[in-house]
This record gives C-alpha cells, sequence and structure tokens, in this order.
C-alpha cells in the first residue's frame, strides 16, 4: 500500500534556494550586529575617541603623572598638573567637598567642623562641589535617600557624670571634657640615684594598677609611665575573650 510520490526537481530546486536566501539573510543580519554592537581590537580606539575615554596624550605636554587612583587624580588636576590614564581610567571633572548644614543650609569649606558654625546643630553632611568656567559653584546632592536617615538619632540621653574620668556624649562643640589624667603615683618619675630606687623589671616595682586611670587603661609613653611590655616585637593572640 505504499504510496509513491513523485517530486519534481523543480520544488527542490527552490526549496534549496529558498534556505539558501534564509540563511545568507540570517549571516548578514549577524555581521551587520556584530560590526554595530561588538568591541573588536580594530574599532576599540574609535570606540574611545566616540566616548571621549580615550587615552592618547593632549598635545604639547612634555611630563604627566600616571596613576589609576582617582583620589590622587583628583589632587593632580586641582594642582594643575597633567594627569595620564591607563586603558582610560581617568576622572574628567575635579571635585571638591565642602560641608553642608541640612538644618539652616549654611555651607563651610573647614572639613574639621562637627557642628554647624551658624546654627551649633550637628547637622553638617558633606557634599560635593565643582566649579564651572565663570567661577560659580555648582553642589552635587546624592540622590540616596540613607544620607540624610535619621536613625539612630531618636533615643534618651544618658545622666551626664562628673569625675576626672567621664564618658559623656558630645552634643554641644564648645562643651567640657575631662582631661583624662593618670594617677599621682602613675605620674611619678623614675629617680635613679634616690637610694631606695628599684629598677622597673624588679618583681618589687611599684606599679599603678588599682586606680581609675588604670582600669581604663590610660597611659603616658612620655612620662615613662604605666606598664610596658617587655618584648614589643612579640606575637599577640587577638580574639582571645579575657575572663
Amino acid at each position: 500500500k505504499a504510496q509513491a510520490i513523485s517530486v519534481s526537481p523543480e520544488t527542490t530546486e527552490e526549496h534549496q534556494s529558498s534556505e539558501d536566501g534564509a540563511s545568507a539573510e540570517e549571516e548578514e543580519d549577524e555581521e551587520e550586529s556584530d560590526d554595530e554592537g561588538w568591541i573588536t581590537p580594530s574599532n576599540l580606539k574609535q570606540v574611545q575617541q566616540d566616548t571621549g575615554h580615550c587615552d592618547t596624550a593632549p598635545a604639547g605636554v612634555q611630563v604627566g603623572c600616571v596613576t589609576t587612583d582617582f583620589a590622587m587624580q583628583n589632587v593632580l588636576l586641582q594642582m594643575g598638573l597633567h594627569v595620564l590614564a591607563v586603558n582610560g581610567m581617568l576622572i574628567r571633572q575635579a571635585r571638591s567637598y565642602i560641608l553642608r548644614c541640612h538644618g539652616c543650609f549654611k555651607t563651610t569649606s573647614d572639613m574639621t567642623k562637627v557642628f554647624c558654625p551658624h546654627c551649633g546643630n550637628k547637622t553638617l553632611k558633606k557634599v560635593a562641589v565643582s566649579v564651572s568656567d565663570d567661577g560659580s559653584l555648582h553642589m552635587h546632592f546624592s540622590r540616596n535617600p540613607k544620607v540624610l536617615n535619621p536613625r539612630g538619632l531618636r533615643y534618651p540621653l544618658p545622666a551626664p557624670k562628673g569625675g576626672k574620668h567621664a564618658n559623656n556624649p558630645h552634643l554641644v562643640e564648645d562643651q567640657p571634657f575631662p582631661q583624662q589624667r593618670l594617677s599621682r603615683k602613675a605620674r611619678q618619675k623614675t629617680n635613679v640615684f634616690d637610694p631606695d630606687y628599684i629598677a622597673g623589671v624588679s618583681p618589687f616595682a611599684e606599679n599603678d594598677i588599682y586606680s581609675r586611670a588604670a582600669n581604663l587603661q590610660i597611659r603616658d609613653a612620655a612620662l615613662g609611665a604605666g606598664r610596658r611590655r617587655l618584648n614589643p616585637n612579640a606575637v599577640t593572640k587577638k580574639f582571645v575573650k579575657r575572663r
């Protein structure tokens, strides 16, 4: 019951030609996409020039500094020196930072400030600024909402403590703090001409181990006070729980 199917040679040729045409179109599309989308060693320089990240040195520059550290590049650009990059890793605009109060919106260039010099609150945030060609100052704010996150700011303050070794939170700029001085026994200088002098390595030497300063491990190496390690190069074990 097998039926013989006669296939004309014309239909086979048409089918083969259609398949060949489809495969040729696919190959052409792939070649076009490769030429447009992929970066090859032949078009690498052109792509870098189009994107503005070419590491070619500017004309007329005899001496330049090569570094991949962005902080160092920022400093070099602010000093007016020529900076060269490796593989296009170069910042294009030098930025400096100032402190801006998000309470009274005043700014200060003193980066050591903790409290706002205008309103006195602890609301200073670091903001990047750039100077344009006309001398105007532009501030670049972060869109991250965590920059002004008030988490941890609403909590009851502990009662203020007094004494020579009090540890109170820093609330205002002119807040007085204890001097954290040593005890009288720890401040005693060694008198080698004393007839009752005992060497420091002797087991009978008096050490300050019971005072509040000794418990807080307050040391003053300039006065020669406190207990020193006999061998400062000795290896000590870290992350060991003390009893």
